[in-house]
């Protein structure tokens, strides 16, 4: 069967769905002389079509010969592209619209547009650095526009609470205070030559990561550098890989190289979703990093607030999967856990049964929260809760050391839920270590210390353990203490 033997004779006979296009269908196939296409049920897989397949036919899209370069036939596949997507819309009916044969259908077509694009192998133009920026803040742009659509969609899922709306309020006056600070890293991420945007990792929406470099020549040493892969948080549905920018310059600044991934959120996806992409990006990561100069066998693993869930909840899973039965949630794909010289949790959710209660206090209602942590239709609190997957000791050496950061007045997630997962961990033979910053809130290590200046204790617990001895290290102002002070009164989380 063939999918792009003729796109415009698909578009035209296959997805109109009208009554007098189907009857006329047998005619106007065998009216097409120089092109046989195949009318496949919608839940078959399609193809690409290599030229040994079409029988001596040309495919539209496809077109070859000297007259004609890839980048053309990139744009016509394109264009087929945007028709079968145009079609597939109209052909399905809201009234009875079946979510799961619409995703088949959607993974389908971006796959052929994958496979193309890697048939076509387009050389790349070399291009300004105005030109790299432009390109970056178009990119993250229309990621942007992505999330607040998605915002939106989730806001009216919740029905417009004022709970949800006072918080975004708050909010927007804490991202209004922090702006001088914001500033400087929004020049930094579009126009330095350190950071490698939107770098994909998988094929899948949203499978994207930003790589932070230590130096503009940084690969002219033939010293691999070690390796930080940061998850970041959000509460499950509005992170962004941009938010881990700030950690991101720091740490490559002290000769680290950072990768900030992102994934797909609440509605977009579930818990399911979200641990399929960040077990692909720590994948990708561990097969390609050295192509940037990174140390494959030096990478750390950072996630915070449900980052730290996450990246909790992963490496246990392949721990436990490495030497035992394939987990039943979260352990796909699989990557290689001795890999992994480091895990650290900031202000992380490691007790999602407990907590339950206390988001819906602060606006993460039962509703959302339980479609959130849902598996095939059914809630899974605990078997998503990193303190209730440890599971005894025969998986403890292949863990690699844990670091638990938590701040005592963090309201947003409490103290004992870090207290509970050290515990458990160390009951099961885990090397971990917890420390707790006194004074500190959920994003004060995170966002406000940097702004203000001086030391990160954050950045520096996360490079002694990278470079295994203590390091303190003293950091600029990014924005004025008394706006940063303010912005701390308000935050809402």
């Amino acid at each position: 069967m063939t999918a792009f033997e003729d796109m415009e004779s698909v578009t035209n006979n296959r997805f109109r769905s009208t009554p007098m296009a189907d009857q006329s269908r047998d005619s106007a196939t065998a009216a097409a002389s120089e092109v046989s296409v195949e009318i496949a049920p919608p839940t078959k897989t399609l193809h690409t079509v290599h030229e040994e397949e079409t029988n001596g036919h040309i495919p539209a899209g496809r077109v070859v010969g000297n007259g004609n370069s890839k980048r053309a036939q990139a744009r016509g596949a394109s264009f087929s592209l945007k028709q079968v997507r145009r079609n597939i819309s109209k052909q399905l009916s809201l009234d009875d619209f079946d979510w799961d044969a619409a995703k088949r259908r959607n993974e389908q077509i971006e796959q052929i547009a994958l496979n193309d694009q890697e048939q076509y192998d387009m050389p790349v133009k070399p291009q300004s650095k105005l030109e790299k920026a432009w390109i970056g803040f178009l990119a993250t742009l229309s990621d942007t526009f992505l999330v607040a659509r998605l915002a939106l969609k989730l806001f009216a899922y919740l029905g417009g609470g004022g709970t949800w709306v006072f918080r975004f309020l708050r909010l927007c006056l804490y991202t209004c205070l922090l702006m001088p600070g914001f500033a400087q890293m929004f020049f930094f991420y579009f126009l330095s030559s350190r950071v490698i945007r939107s770098v994909a990792y998988g094929k899948k929406p949203r499978q994207r990561l930003d790589i932070f470099v230590p130096k503009h020549h940084w690969k002219e040493n033939d010293t691999l550098r070690p390796v930080v892969i940061y998850v970041t948080g959000g509460a499950w549905t509005i992170g962004y890989k941009a938010w881990g920018s700030l950690l991101g310059r720091r740490l490559s600044k002290h000769g680290c190289l950072v990768c900030c991934l992102d994934y797909r959120n609440f509605p977009q996806g579930t818990i399911v979703d979200m641990l399929e992409d960040v077990n692909t990006g720590i994948g990708w990561v561990l097969q390609k990093i050295s192509n940037y100069g990174g140390d494959p066998e030096q990478v750390y693993l950072v996630g915070q607030s449900c980052g730290g869930q996450l990246c909790s909840l992963t490496t246990l899973l392949q721990a436990e999967q490495a030497i035992g039965p394939q987990a039943i949630i979260g352990g796909t794909p699989k990557w290689d856990i001795t890999h992994l010289r480091g895990l650290v949790g900031v202000s992380g959710v490691y007790n999602c049964a407990d907590l339950r209660q206390h988001f819906n206090q602060r606006g993460l209602y039962f509703s959302l929260f339980d479609r959130i942590m849902s598996f095939q239709g059914n809630t899974q609190l605990k078997a998503l809760s990193p303190t209730y997957v440890v599971h005894g000791a025969q998986y403890a050496h292949l863990m690699p050391p844990v670091l638990l950061l938590h701040g005592t007045k963090d309201t947003c997630v409490p103290l004992y839920n870090a207290k509970q997962f050290h515990q458990a961990l160390h009951r099961a033979g885990i090397q971990s270590t917890l420390k707790i910053y006194e004074g500190e809130t959920h994003t004060s290590p995170l966002v406000e210390n940097p702004m203000r200046g001086g030391t990160d204790k954050l950045m520096d617990d996360i490079l002694s353990m990278v470079k295994g001895e203590e390091v303190i290290t003293v950091q600029y102002s990014l924005c004025p203490g008394f706006l940063v002070t303010l912005a701390a009164w308000v935050c809402p989380f």
